[in-house]
């Protein structure tokens, strides 16, 4: 028998495991708060956390809280300068992590229109991805 609980299920969207998640950046000093809710490819080849589009960077600068700027790795072993902070996930579908949530490194770079979720992120569950049915399940333990 097993203990897992359920976090999330769906099938691919346009052939990939997307999610439509919810992503909080705080001022620890003011306790402003920027609130990011997109669609998120779930990218196990992705060894960071949180990826969103540069965009993003001016909601978050009017709370306060500015990203550092340095290179960050793609694929390939390449490298590009990307903003990063500190961002808490605390939704995926209908599933709320305990508050705050999920710490992981948000990297705000480029201009794609869904976010990726990456190993930072997905170390925290299991996932199974079912390619030929494409479907798949979020679960923890």
């Amino acid at each position: 028998m097993s203990s897992d609980r359920h976090i999330f299920e769906g099938h691919y969207t346009q052939g990939k495991p997307y999610v439509r998640a919810k992503i909080v950046i705080v001022n620890p000093n003011t306790g402003r708060q920027a609130i990011i809710n997109k669609d998120f490819w779930i990218d196990t080849g992705f060894d960071g956390g949180i990826h969103v589009a540069q965009f993003h960077t001016s909601d978050i600068t009017l709370i306060g809280v500015n990203p550092v700027f340095g290179p960050i790795g793609l694929a390939g072993g390449k490298t590009s300068p990307a903003y990063h902070c500190l961002a808490y996930l605390q939704q995926i579908g209908d599933h709320e992590f305990p508050m705050p949530g999920i710490e992981a490194e948000l990297v705000l770079h480029g201009s794609d229109r869904h976010g990726l979720l990456g190993l930072e992120i997905l170390k925290y569950w299991t996932s199974k991805f079912d390619g030929p049915n494409e479907f798949f399940t979020i679960t923890s333990t």
